[in-house]
């Protein structure tokens, strides 16, 4: 391994997060508190990953292959609980339902793709990938619960007036979800619409560089956005569902809670 090429990468990924962080003390944005810590963490959680995936490949004990991608699914409900800052709705509750919708959407998924042959339960198969549908559940509760913050807001006249109608809750939370959803989806929207032409996807890369065959590489990466797509379109429905049929629907806001 060269030593010197990966200290280079390293001062050169802490240049950029410096250059962040200073930038925001200089204009009080308010994010550098977060990057200080997660920027060494990241580095290290990456390290240690990469160690476990070879220990894995090494041994082919398929449990324990099982049993990182829960643990990486119960790191994924708790970073997407700590965006969740509606006080109405705080407790363990909203990380268990965080975890039953990550897990839900993403094992199906995951569980799809072994029956069908496409997926091997191997480490470097399966970790991987399964680490692509966490993700990609997690960024879409993290970026829903940021909309859903903001609707309550701004639409809580409207969600009033429906509520005075005598509409039901389950006609409260699919209003809320038809303005939150396509927001939360924006992003690998985008992705979908830019493969090829702007965005050139890792893993089509990876397998042409491997050798791979053009309309292979390209079918196993259409594969890998639509079931972004599917991750980040259901996980943050399915999470409502449940958060709001067994709590309720509150239209109390962070602010409004500090006000009190």
């Amino acid at each position: 391994m060269d030593l010197s090429s990966a200290l280079k990468e390293v001062l050169l990924a802490y240049f950029l997060l410096l250059s962040v962080v200073l930038f925001d003390l200089k204009n009080g944005y308010g994010v550098w508190r977060e990057l200080v810590p997660v920027s060494v963490l990241s580095f290290l959680q990456l390290l240690l990953i990469g160690f476990v995936i070879l220990y894995l490949a090494q041994v082919d004990r398929p449990e324990l292959t099982l049993l990182v991608v829960f643990f990486m699914t119960l790191n994924a409900a708790l970073i997407a609980r700590r965006r969740f800052r509606l006080k109405a709705y705080s407790g363990p509750w909203t990380y268990a339902f965080a975890f039953l919708a990550i897990a839900a959407v993403n094992y199906f998924l995951l569980l799809l793709y072994a029956l069908v042959g496409i997926l091997k339960v191997k480490a470097q198969f399966l970790v991987p990938f399964a680490g692509l549908l966490l993700a990609a559940g997690m960024r879409s509760l993290s970026l829903f619960s940021q909309y859903l913050t903001d609707l309550l807001a701004k639409e809580r006249a409207v969600i009033e007036g429906m509520f005075a109608l005598g509409a039901p809750p389950s006609a409260v939370r699919n209003y809320l979800l038809k303005k939150a959803v396509p927001l939360t989806t924006v992003v690998i929207r985008d992705m979908l619409k830019a493969a090829g032409i702007v965005h050139i996807p890792g893993v089509m890369v990876g397998m042409l560089l491997a050798g791979t065959h053009p309309l292979k590489a390209a079918t196993m990466q259409f594969l890998v956005l639509s079931s972004m797509l599917f991750s980040m379109f259901f996980t943050p429905v399915v999470f409502y569902y449940l958060l709001t049929s067994f709590r309720g629907v509150f239209l109390v806001s962070p602010q409004e809670e500090r006000g009190r």
